[in-house]
């Protein structure tokens, strides 16, 4: 599948966050819990961005960040500063549009969404890092078919609860 990466806007932010519900253990995902966040025009212009497939169709979003040697983000005023992102460690999150999830779809669609984001932004770090809660295993399998591997694990906040979290890197070579 063909995707296209546009910039966020409050129509679909408000879709996201009002319409994307996943349910059981998954529902920590659930875009209501950092509606702040998604609804945050600052937010958009640092690096969150809509996905829609060859239709135009809303089918995820990806969010990208930059982090130092001492484990500070990017403030999204520096976010354009390639040099500055040159010497940080990039940080992509994912979310597919619940009634895609589980049909296979999520290996591509990673792959896409870092693809895009190595090339948007002149990325030339030797990996691209995530996290995710270590009950999504149907997550860690996409990610894992996508290229990432498991390299640390902690505990950490989502959602205002804690989990076990793994962290994964992908490692760049020609994007």
């Amino acid at each position: 599948m063909d995707y296209q990466f546009v910039p966020m806007t409050r129509e679909y932010a408000r879709t996201i966050v009002e319409g994307w519900k996943y349910g059981g253990e998954s529902s920590i995902y659930d875009y209501s819990n950092e509606a702040d966040h998604m609804l945050d025009p600052a937010a958009w212009e640092a690096g969150i961005l809509a996905v829609l497939d060859e239709a135009g169709e809303l089918v995820g979003e990806v969010s990208i960040e930059f982090l130092d040697e001492s484990d500070q983000y990017t403030e999204y005023g520096e976010f354009g500063d390639s040099a500055l992102i040159s010497s940080r460690e990039m940080w992509i999150g994912f979310g597919m549009r619940p009634d895609l999830v589980g049909r296979k779809l999520g290996p591509g669609f990673v792959r896409a969404c870092v693809r895009h984001a190595v090339r948007c932004y002149g990325y030339r770090g030797e990996y691209v890092r995530l996290g995710v809660a270590t009950f999504n295993r149907r997550a860690i399998k996409a990610y894992e078919r996508a290229g990432f591997e498991v390299y640390d694990q902690a505990r950490g906040l989502i959602a205002g609860r804690e989990y076990d979290s793994v962290y994964m890197r992908r490692r760049l070579q020609a994007e």
